[in-house]
């Protein structure tokens, strides 16, 4: 009997351990990207031949464009690309369909831009996000919405160490 609940408090405090390892997982840039990537192709949600648009990453206090920005809307659009081809817009698409049509990344969020944006950039869906940094992580929140109807169909969160980043990515220098 008391081997068996010595077996049993082993096995438990294993499996508390290996919860803590996980709940503290944190990716490099790159496997943090990838697995978004990885989400959002294999999600039910999004049709397969839906055309995604990645654009609108700002800081989230501040709502500003850090370099960090374009930075993960080119690394994402690549991941997104291997995963799959021919459904993803390339950069240089979006800002001369935003320039057309005289608008922000930040003006993509109302209705009407969006909707506009969409039909002349053959785009289905953005791929958009915001990030956040404190003092040990940057995390990245990444969320698809549909262009017609605005609907969030996916959303996924990773954590970066902020060592990973060069300070002027973060706006820190």
């Amino acid at each position: 009997m008391k081997k068996h609940a010595f077996t049993f408090l082993l096995l438990l405090c294993g499996l508390l351990l290996a919860s803590n390892v996980q709940a503290a997982k944190r990716f490099t840039l790159d496997s943090a990207l990838n697995e978004t990537a990885e989400k959002i192709a294999s999600s039910g949600h999004i049709p397969a031949k839906a055309n995604l648009a990645v654009v609108g990453f700002v800081e989230s206090t501040s709502r500003s464009r850090l370099p960090l920005s374009s930075v993960l809307e080119d690394d994402l659009t690549s991941f997104l690309t291997d995963k799959r081809p021919r459904h993803v817009l390339a950069k240089n698409h979006i800002d001369t369909v935003l320039r057309e049509l005289r608008i922000t990344r930040d003006d993509l969020f109302d209705s009407r831009n969006r909707k506009q944006f969409g039909k002349l950039a053959s785009a289905d869906m953005i791929v958009s996000g915001n990030y956040w940094i404190n003092r040990q992580e940057v995390i990245i929140n990444v969320t698809v919405v549909d262009i017609e109807s605005g609907l969030a169909l996916l959303s996924h969160r990773v954590k970066v160490r902020k060592s990973q980043f060069a300070k002027y990515l973060l706006g820190l220098d």
